[in-house]
């Protein structure tokens, strides 16, 4: 019965033997996987990689123009083909941004035609420049060349309200300044600005590209080119034209269109302005006559300049208004006021004056029965000396306001002006 036991446990003990020398089998074969991979990807110096699609860089274009007054047409954008060799721990982290191809361009001599560039490779530390697809780029050039163009518009997208439009836009610059190979800027046949006014209702700041246009009307977008500006910054001002009556009030109220037939020329006025401006209305201020002063025998015949609102433009600057008073509704009287109705107001404490009281003609207008009704005792002319505040022995004109004390009073209206000579002092 022992015997049977020990040969139970000496076939377990083998069991186990066997179970963990294929465990250490296992990881034997996992740790020199784990060596491989690490020596594949840190550790060997051979590994080679190809990186497409490297563009070449053109270097050293500005002293190419600056010391030979050339410069390139045709070479920009080359991609080409480089192959390295590093460590592929390293290797494997580079795109073709990271490694920098270029070309000397300013080793170029002679005139103008098709040059080749040596190209050289800047690489990574720890890499290696095994191949590349082609060792040089073909370069072309020509006489470089400054033109100035004058600068035009195009504006797009229009969608004003009714009636409005667009007005001249005044630019920062009237010209364009192109620098590039004759053989490009010779294809030049206009510069523009390109506006576009899509939602624009009112006036607007806005900045438009600058485009250039050859004598098809095809845009030309070389990176061989060099302009400026390459945009500007404007001012849209969206515009409205309305026309305006002329409207002529009288000052104090007493001639009105019922006694008096008025002329003007011309009877309306085109206003153009900003939009908001013109909606406002109220674009022109009415032209005021004096009943007093403007006229002479029933008739003023005068050109008066119009006064309109800050931001419009009119199309004239100036109207004649001819207004004539009906003579058989209003009439004139002359009348004398006598001395002793000359009187003061107002004198301020301690200034002292004199002025002369004698029979002073005035005139009067209105109706023919007002007119009649009134007695010249009726009539009073009074010195309003309370602007005057010193006694310097000076004189000065002042002008006496007329006051009639009759039932018909506001029937009637002075004409002229009446001064009275007044001397300050004692």
């Amino acid at each position: 019965m022992s015997d049977i036991n020990r040969t139970k446990t000496d076939n377990a003990k083998n069991k186990h033997q066997r179970h963990l020398s294929h465990i250490a089998k296992i990881v034997c074969v996992f740790v020199a996987f784990v060596m491989w991979i690490y020596v594949m990807m840190v550790e060997s110096p051979e590994y080679e990689e190809t990186f497409s699609y490297v563009t070449v860089e053109l270097v050293n274009a500005d002293r190419l123009i600056e010391e030979k007054e050339l410069a390139i047409y045709n070479g920009y954008g080359t991609m080409i083909d480089i192959t390295l060799s590093g460590k592929k721990s390293v290797l494997s982290k580079l795109s073709p941004a990271d490694i920098v191809a270029s070309a000397d361009v300013s080793t170029i001599t002679g005139e103008g035609g098709r040059y080749n560039c040596k190209i050289t490779v800047d690489v990574p530390s720890g890499c290696q420049v095994v191949s590349m697809s082609q060792e040089t780029v073909s370069v072309y050039v020509d006489k470089s060349e400054q033109i100035n163009m004058p600068l035009g518009e195009i504006r797009e997208n229009t969608n004003l309200p009714e009636g409005a439009f667009t007005g001249t836009i005044e630019y920062p610059v009237d010209m364009v300044t192109i620098t590039g190979p004759s053989i490009i800027t010779a294809r030049v046949d206009r510069a523009v600005a390109k506006l576009d006014l899509s939602g624009i209702r009112k006036t607007a700041n806005i900045t438009a590209d600058i485009i250039l246009y050859d004598k098809d009307g095809n845009r030309i977008n070389s990176p061989y080119l060099d302009y400026y500006p390459k945009q500007v910054s404007v001012t849209v001002p969206v515009q409205k034209t309305v026309t305006v009556n002329i409207d002529i009030l009288f000052k104090h109220g007493f001639l009105g269109y019922n006694n008096t037939s008025v002329a003007v020329s011309p009877a309306t006025v085109e206003v153009t302005g900003d939009v908001d401006v013109i909606n406002k209305g109220n674009l022109i201020a009415s032209i005021v006559l004096d009943e007093k002063t403007d006229f002479e025998k029933f008739r003023c015949q005068e050109k008066f300049m119009l006064d309109a609102v800050d931001g419009v433009t009119l199309s004239v600057s100036e109207v004649e208004v001819t207004a004539i008073i009906d003579s058989s509704i209003i009439s004139t009287r002359d009348i004398t006021v006598p001395a002793n109705n000359i009187m003061d107001t107002g004198a301020r404490p301690g200034v002292e004056y004199t002025y002369e009281r004698q029979a002073t003609p005035i005139v009067l207008m209105g109706p023919p029965a007002a007119l009649a009704a009134i007695d010249p005792e009726d009539i009073t002319l009074v010195l309003d000396m309370s602007p005057y505040s010193e006694s310097n022995g000076s004189s000065s004109k002042v002008n006496a306001k007329i006051v009639i004390d009759s039932d018909v009073a506001d029937e009637v209206i002075e004409i002229g002006v009446y001064p009275i000579k007044v001397v300050f002092g004692k």
